[in-house]
């Protein structure tokens, strides 16, 4: 079959002659082999360096566990039975793009690939994604826990590759980034380690030359230890080649019904003083397009003050809404107990089959509904937001019905932004159904519903996946409970701090809560320094550069607390446009309580940006920031921001900031622009 193609648009081509396939941009080439039916990489060059980052490969790009493959011992007949180029629009769902799709036919065991690459303009990205079809069975056994019985197959030969690279000479795997959901149980959201063995866990793999210059593996999948995948690995490593591995697409689910692995990304960068984070941070931007000014909020959610259960009913919520617009928030979410079905421990602890009369309205508690409730709203300037557990115990199957239950909720009472709770995607079925609903709703609201995802336990989609539908509900960490994390303001730091390292902030909500109602006897329990060591000023201030997470019941605070949330509040929505608009990164020393640390959004287009700094518990007074994208040759003005305005403080150039704090767990804030 002839599959000559020859396309372009805007700086992309993609150009096939006879056996050789070649997809490029104005950043990066990549040419591929398709002569036995499986892509096979010739090579990949950065077209901005001149650099070859990649070499030939021995025999395939992809495979699927326990499906003969070519350069095995097994007979195989693999044929690409089309080639097909589309143009795609940027939409709600993903950024602007060719997409290259390549359908595949093997005769023998009746199994179809299709087989895409996905293309930005001006992007030094190339990704890819798989699906399969299959009418016989992958050839393996699938129990992980009694492995014996697959000992006569090759080890190499137990995962289903997404996609490989063969090294060039000066590149190697040098860190892997592990990132962990479940925010209940762990602080160590995002660990980067250096690469020391042959398998390897984790989202992201860099590969690095001794510039710095190199590329990434990002893996738009759960996070590790929240994966069905057979193999219990994410990247394995062979002498010069890498294999990104995992489809999300377990062996026994692989049948007649085509199933889609997960997004697999490939990225070049050269040394930016961020480890190739600004090259990641303009994909994400990209692929998950965002409106800042309509889905970045400041939320209040009252599940923090630890009751917020028994205080449901309509003169509470009125209430709250009241004392919500008082604090200048964006958003109320009514959490759990305003539904008929009355709790989620129903679900979650007695396995209830929850229908559509679960998700009623509970009129014992609200008896003119949500009407007398959002009036309240409507007059505080507040917008109601609401929370929700959709049907995990049974795998989503229900979507549609679900979906329709939201829908009504929001073309009759406004719900905009809804928190999805209780996330179990225990099977691609599960995953597939769950992101139908929330396509679903995206695109019949016209991109209006927007979802925070939590992330907080749970088989969750986690840090790189379903973020064209939502933000991510990073932390339930309680002041008031006997139990738990517990909140401290240092954890929620450190925590920000490492994923600001590889994701946009514009996508994580950060918490702050009530501190009149620490348990003291939790924290003597837990040791180290009680919270409120920090005054809650410091609290609020973690969560300026992300999306304030108001963690308590407003009309429950002190006029004290309540005024100094109001003007951090006041302070965040004043400055959120300049934030937002910027790439934020972590700067300073990584928070562990000892350190002078921050952030700093930087405007690539003007040069401009702002940054705030963090004097922790026990930190010196004076230290330096060194502050990124800083052109040493250009003089810059900075400006002090405080409630009041903005002082100048200084003229200068150079990227190292010399700060002086007046005292400990204090804080400020800073913009700075080209002289």
């Amino acid at each position: 079959m002839n599959h000559n193609t020859d396309f372009t648009y805007k700086d992309i081509q993609i150009v096939c002659r006879g056996n050789v396939l070649t997809v490029e941009n104005s950043q990066l080439r990549r040419e591929f082999d398709i002569s036995n039916g499986i892509p096979r990489t010739i090579g990949l060059w950065s077209k901005s360096s001149g650099k070859h980052i990649s070499t030939e490969v021995a025999e395939k790009d992809f495979s699927f566990i326990g499906i003969n493959m070519p350069g095995s011992d097994k007979s195989v007949d693999y044929k690409i039975t089309g080639i097909s180029v589309a143009e795609k629009e940027a939409s709600i769902f993903d950024g602007e793009r060719v997409e290259l799709e390549l359908t595949i036919h093997e005769s023998v065991q009746q199994v179809f690939f299709v087989r895409t690459y996905m293309i930005y303009p001006g992007l030094s990205i190339i990704a890819s994604k798989t699906s399969i079809k299959c009418y016989t069975s992958p050839n393996v056994y699938w129990g992980r826990g009694r492995d014996k019985m697959n000992c006569n197959i090759q080890e190499h030969s137990l995962c289903s590759c997404a996609d490989t690279l063969v090294l060039h000479d000066d590149l190697k795997p040098v860190s892997v980034v592990e990132f962990s959901g479940r925010t209940d149980q762990t602080n160590d959201v995002a660990m980067e380690k250096a690469v020391d063995a042959d398998t390897l866990c984790g989202n992201l793999l860099f590969c690095k030359d001794a510039s710095g210059n190199g590329l990434f593996f990002l893996q738009e999948a759960p996070p590790s230890a929240e994966r069905r995948d057979f193999e219990d690995y994410d990247f394995r490593v062979s002498g010069a080649q890498v294999f990104s591995c995992g489809w999300g697409i377990e062996p026994q689910a692989a049948g007649e019904e085509e199933l889609t692995g997960y997004r697999h990304v490939i990225g070049i960068f050269e040394d930016d003083g961020v480890g190739g984070g600004s090259v990641l941070k303009k994909y994400l931007k990209t692929r998950f397009p965002l409106d800042t000014k309509k889905n970045c909020a400041v939320m209040v959610n009252p599940w923090g003050c630890g009751c917020f259960r028994s205080l449901v009913s309509e003169a509470f919520l009125m209430d709250e809404f009241r004392a919500a617009g008082e604090l200048h928030a964006t958003h109320y979410q009514i959490d759990d107990g305003w539904q008929a079905g009355k709790s989620l421990m129903e679900i979650e602890q007695n396995n209830r089959c929850a229908g559509k009369d679960f998700w009623a309205i509970n009129y014992e508690l609200l008896p003119n509904g949500f009407e007398s409730v959002l009036h309240v709203a409507e007059t505080a300037g507040v917008e109601p937001a609401l929370w929700v557990a959709p049907s995990a115990n049974r795998h989503y199957r229900d979507w549609h019905e679900f979906a329709d239950i939201l829908f009504d909720y929001y073309t009759r009472y406004g719900f905009r932004n809804i928190k999805v709770d209780f996330v179990k995607i225990r099977t691609k079925e599960a995953e597939d159904n769950l992101e139908k609903m929330l396509r679903y709703l995206r695109e019949k609201s016209e991109g209006d519903i927007y979802f925070n995802l939590d992330t907080t336990s749970g088989q969750r989609p986690g840090y790189f996946m379903f973020l064209e539908y939502g933000n991510i509900f990073l932390e339930n960490r309680y002041v008031c409970h006997n139990w738990g994390r517990g909140y401290h303001p240092e954890d929620t730091l450190k925590n920000f701090w490492n994923l600001a390292r590889y994701m946009r902030a514009q996508s994580l909500q950060i918490e702050f809560t009530d501190p009149d109602i620490i348990n003291n006897e939790f924290y003597e329990k837990r040791g180290g320094s009680r919270p409120d060591v920090y005054p809650c000023d410091y609290w609020a201030a973690v969560a300026m550069f992300a999306n304030p997470l108001v963690w308590l019941a407003p009309s429950r605070l002190s006029a004290k607390v309540k005024n100094v949330y109001r003007d951090m509040i006041d302070l965040h929505r004043k400055y959120s446009s300049d934030i937002f608009n910027g790439e934020i990164y972590p700067i300073g020393q990584q928070p562990d309580g000892a350190g002078i640390t921050g952030f700093q959004s930087h405007d690539h287009d003007s040069g401009n940006g702002l940054f705030i700094v963090y004097c922790e518990h026990n930190a010196p007074l004076k230290g330096t920031i060194d502050l990124k994208f800083i052109d040493p040759g250009q003089h810059y003005d900075f400006k002090c921001i405080n409630f009041d305005g903005e002082v100048m403080v200084k003229d200068c150039g150079g990227a190292l900031f010399a700060l002086e704090f007046e005292q400990n767990c204090s804080w400020k804030m800073f913009r700075y622009f080209r002289a």
